[in-house]
């Protein structure tokens, strides 16, 4: 799922029936679950990601530094680095601006919207009950009760 097809399928989700409010009140349990499912999903594979990095950047100081061996270049695809060995305060310089660690910063990013989406959505599911109580009480004061 991507945060198209989430933000389309929360905007059908979102919409209270004001004339089965009954209806709509037995359905928060269902629409916490699937959206729990979705942050649970959506958390793990953000954790996935994160770890994804720091092991990528691991390679990539050891790349830069000339410390890999042709075994692990060659299984990674990799030439060897023919530039400089960077010194200690330019590597961040060189793992910032390194296109495979850049590739998985733009997919944690990503996941993190995802998750932060999510997230929101579920605060919204929690005052739920509390925006079908005051439709309920507007509805009881319009018939004069």
């Amino acid at each position: 799922m991507n945060i198209d097809e989430l933000n389309a399928d929360w905007a059908s989700d979102c919409t209270i029936d004001e004339n089965h409010l009954d209806r709509e009140s037995v359905r928060t349990p269902n629409l916490h679950a699937k959206y729990l499912r979705l942050l649970s999903f959506h958390k793990m594979k953000q954790s996935a990601l994160e770890a994804d990095y720091n092991n990528m950047r691991t390679r990539k100081f050891r790349y830069y530094r000339g410390e890999m061996t042709r075994d692990e270049l060659t299984e990674l695809g990799w030439d060897q680095w023919q530039g400089t060995k960077p010194l200690k305060n330019e590597m961040d310089e060189f793992l910032t601006g390194d296109a495979d660690l850049n590739k998985i910063l733009i997919k944690c990013a990503y996941m993190k919207t995802m998750v932060e989406t999510i997230e929101s959505i579920m605060n919204q599911i929690k005052a739920r009950d509390w925006s079908i109580r005051n439709a309920i009480e507007f509805k009881k004061f319009i018939a004069g009760s």
